[in-house]
């Protein structure tokens, strides 16, 4: 089983990290430096049911792992990072759309403040398992 485990964590926060890493400096700024910002925001907006249905599963893949290995305060950590995500994708999404609609820009840049820091958040404390697990 810690063979298993040791695969699991592996590749699941390999991916968790590597995911993230890809949409917020590569896939987001490319988007909106090539498309117009209607389409741009339209793409975004589209994009982050499955960015964070990726985040879900990686972090999944990654607590298996941990668990398999008994190690229960890291596979713990990464369940905090799966509800969060699941906050984000059915809580605060539709809270940021509802003031994106209604016109409310200055609401809506600060809640979209905080789902990049909440996402920061989430970012550094996958990479710091996985260099943990590296060490």
């Amino acid at each position: 089983m810690l063979i298993t485990g040791n695969i699991l964590v592996a590749l699941g926060l390999a991916a968790l990290v590597g995911g993230m890493l890809f949409f917020g400096a590569v896939m987001a700024p490319l988007v909106f430096t090539k498309l117009p910002a209607e389409a741009a925001g339209n793409f975004i907006r589209a994009a982050f049911p499955f960015y964070y249905a990726y985040i879900i599963a990686a972090s999944a893949l990654a607590a298996g792992g941990f668990l398999f290995r008994g190690e229960y305060g890291a596979a713990s950590v990464l369940m905090v990072v799966m509800a969060v995500t699941v906050w984000l994708l059915f809580g605060w999404m539709p809270h940021l759309e509802a003031m994106r609609v209604a016109g409310d820009t200055a609401g809506f840049s600060r809640g979209h403040r905080i789902s990049v820091w909440v996402n920061g958040g989430q970012l550094l404390t996958a990479l710091a398992l996985l260099i943990r697990t590296a060490v």
